[in-house]
């Protein structure tokens, strides 16, 4: 009669996990078109999927600055040099995600960010299929100020990370 009740558990375990990881991969599995995604990011969508890739890599290395994250900030400029070098008139945010791969210092990758910002905004501008980015500024980053782009409204400034966390404004919205 042990043997029967052990067995009985355990089967009864085997069945609670496989039910709950059924519910899990349910939940994991969610249909997105039926859901209201006010309030959510929303990636904007290119005419190019080598512009796609840039934005994307980018926004990699301004959230690891965001979480003053230098060595992931360095593996989104290695990954977002391979995109670059696939745009004509890269040469600017080259050199500059470069300099980011190529340093631990948040100070320096930060620095060399607020130039990527700006050459990045210059090739993406144009290619916006759909979705907005928000070109944010910080009037405090280096003495005379700093843009940066954001998939969100909310501002999550890289130059300073959690120690100004909210510093900044939305400058304008590109679409």
């Amino acid at each position: 009669m042990m043997i029967n009740l052990n067995m009985y558990m355990t089967a009864m375990l085997l069945i609670t996990v496989a039910c709950t990881n059924a519910q899990e991969k349910d939940k994991m599995n969610h249909d997105h078109s039926k859901m209201d995604m006010t309030g959510m990011k929303m990636t904007p969508e290119f005419n190019d999927l080598n512009f796609a890739a840039v934005y994307e890599h980018y926004e990699h290395i301004k959230n690891d600055l965001v979480g003053s994250n230098s060595g992931d900030a360095q593996k989104g400029a290695i990954m977002l040099i391979d995109a670059l070098d696939k745009i004509k008139g890269s040469e600017e945010a080259l050199t500059a995600s470069k300099r980011i791969a190529n340093s631990f210092d948040l100070k320096v990758q930060r620095k060399a960010f607020a130039e990527l910002s700006n050459a990045v905004e210059g090739l993406i501008r144009g290619h916006i299929k759909s979705g907005k980015i928000y070109k944010d500024f910080c009037p405090m980053a280096f003495g005379s100020g700093a843009h940066w782009l954001s998939s969100i409204e909310d501002i999550r400034n890289p130059y300073y990370g959690a120690n100004m966390i909210n510093c900044g404004k939305v400058a304008e919205v590109i679409e």
